[in-house]
């Protein structure tokens, strides 16, 4: 007899019980699946609330508001490297580092407009609350404002024995900036909040049509974008508004300087035809309002790529609140390009996000243009003093016969060795293995057999009396590294002893470095960077050498 048969109840019953049972763990089920989904709804309500509401803390900064579109660096990422280029690996970490140390300033830049529509009453409601409060915000400014207007004018009139005068109170604060003191920075919060158009910089030129651009990476990807800004300029018979060299996520400086410091823009001018005027020229970044600088997206930069940590850098060093709208086309093909902005041919400016990313046909922009920015007597005075006290020249400098003075200076015969290291090793190492590395990261051992190669070429017999000294221009910062060259009789440009930054400015020893490098009466660089690849362009077409690349 089976053990069921023993039991009280009946199959039937049985199987009532299971049935039962089973009905009330599905209904369970039912019932927590239901609170999990409720449960799931509120916090994604909670969230989207969260990012919508306006944030207010109490704190005197209109930025603060969440309300404000800024810029996501998590939004979209960068191109981690270009073949050629000038890049980081940590570009995304530098973003971020970047915004956390401009929240609650300024936004350099508005993010393309959100799609998402106000959703209930609640949320326009707290929309409304956080511009009351930044409205009122800017009223009690604009009366600071006036109270000190009033107290600096009557501290005058005491000075001058003359009785204080009256003061509008409705007088335009924007007509005198300087009396308004810079710790509220008033002047500019409210500009910022309502830009001035970009076109406002421009008066006074009425018959001028400009091409402008948004820097990328470092400076000698600055460099090529101002290359192939120019090609565009040209072709389009516009004046290029050149952007200054600014910080990248390389140096992070957070400084600017133009490129007429060490470029001499007006005789690249007189022989290309290219117009050109910089920045600095139009307006004052310590004294000029916000503007709202409209450009348009080149190379996917605004769309599907950020813009980077160079071109953030630059809005918010020249005070430039950028909006950035798509073109009907998006290419990277100059071609391309230049079509799509054809029909943008009244506007008085067009700016575009990125000009470094443009392919040109035969990558002819160095032959039309690079070729020709020759250095300033500025920068080739600074290098020439410094091999003249450290230098016995191979030839002495020659003289007119007839003035008497120099018509030319004193040639000065050297090795030039371009070693990258620092930000430079770590994308070295994660993408060439084996024997590959020594052409993007090559040892120091790897280097002094190829210059031993290089001596022996120049001086077959070894005389130490004719073996030419060698320069290190570098960013190794390592000291046994440093004391490696210094064992091999190599002596490297140190910046900090020659005064490089306090004569030129924060980019002075980059460009020095150029000019020693192009200079040389042979160099080895490293075929992966864009920085030798320009100093061997400079060699060839300077001064008729090939350059040697490791």
């Amino acid at each position: 007899m089976s053990l069921l048969s023993k039991l009280p109840w009946k199959h039937g019953d049985l199987a009532l019980l299971a049935t039962s049972s089973a009905e009330r763990w599905r209904t369970k089920r039912r019932v927590f699946m239901l609170f999990a989904i409720v449960l799931l709804v509120s916090s994604g309500s909670l969230l989207v609330l969260h990012l919508t509401t306006p944030r207010y803390t109490g704190s005197k900064d209109p930025y603060s508001s969440s309300s404000m579109i800024r810029w996501s660096s998590s939004r979209l990422k960068n191109d981690r490297w270009d073949s050629f280029g000038d890049f980081n690996d940590e570009e995304e970490e530098a973003n971020d580092a970047y915004l956390s140390n401009n929240r609650g300033r300024a936004r350099p830049r508005q993010a393309l407009p959100s799609r998402r529509p106000i959703s209930n009453d609640r949320e326009q409601i707290l929309m409304q609350q956080q511009l009351e409060l930044q409205e009122g915000e800017l009223k009690r400014l604009r009366e600071l404002a006036q109270d000190r207007q009033k107290e600096l004018l009557s501290q005058q009139s005491k000075q001058q024995g003359q009785a204080t005068p009256n003061v509008d109170s409705n007088a335009d604060h924007q007509q005198s900036p300087q009396l308004i003191g810079s710790k509220d920075d008033i002047i500019l919060r409210e500009s910022a909040m309502a830009p001035r158009p970009f076109e406002e910089t421009l008066q006074g030129h009425d018959d001028v049509s400009y091409l402008t651009y948004l820097p990328y990476a470092g400076i000698t990807n600055q460099f090529y974008g101002m290359l192939r800004g120019m090609e565009v300029a040209k072709a389009l018979n516009r004046t290029l508004i050149i952007p200054p060299i600014t910080s990248s996520s390389h140096d992070k400086s957070k400084q600017n300087q133009p490129w007429s410091k060490f470029l001499d823009l007006k005789q690249f001018s007189k022989v290309t035809g290219i117009k050109v005027v910089e920045f600095h020229e139009l307006r004052d970044a310590e004294l000029t309002l916000y503007n709202e600088l409209k450009c348009r997206i080149t190379c996917g930069f605004g769309s599907k790529r950020t813009i980077d940590f160079t071109a953030k850098g630059f809005l918010t060093q020249w005070r430039l609140n950028a909006t950035l709208g798509p073109l009907p086309v998006d290419d990277g093909k100059l071609e391309t390009i230049l079509t799509t902005l054809e029909p943008l041919k009244n506007d008085k400016y067009i700016c575009i996000s990125n000009t470094y990313k443009i392919a040109v046909k035969d990558k002819s922009e160095w032959e039309r243009f690079g070729q020709h920015l020759r250095f300033t007597s500025e920068l080739e005075g600074f290098v020439q003093q410094f091999l003249n006290s450290n230098l016995i020249p191979a030839r002495e400098s020659e003289l007119d016969p007839v003035t008497g003075k120099q018509t030319s200076p004193p040639r000065h015969r050297y090795i030039a060795i371009h070693v990258r290291r620092g930000d430079f090793a770590k994308y070295c190492e994660n993408n060439f293995a084996g024997s590959k590395l020594i052409h993007c990261l090559p040892s120091t051992e790897q280097i002094g057999a190829r210059v031993d190669l290089i001596q022996k070429r120049i001086n077959p017999l070894m005389d130490p009396s004719k073996m030419l000294p060698v320069f290190v221009a570098t960013n190794e910062q390592d000291p046994e590294e440093l004391k490696k060259f210094a064992n091999l009789g190599w002596q490297y440009l140190d910046h900090a002893k020659m005064g490089t930054v306090e004569a030129l400015g924060v980019f002075g020893p980059m460009m020095v470095d150029q000019m020693f490098i192009a200079q040389a009466e042979a160099m080895i660089g490293i075929q992966m960077s864009t920085f030798s690849r320009v100093g061997a362009l400079r060699q060839r077409d300077w001064e008729g050498r090939e350059a040697e690349y490791m």
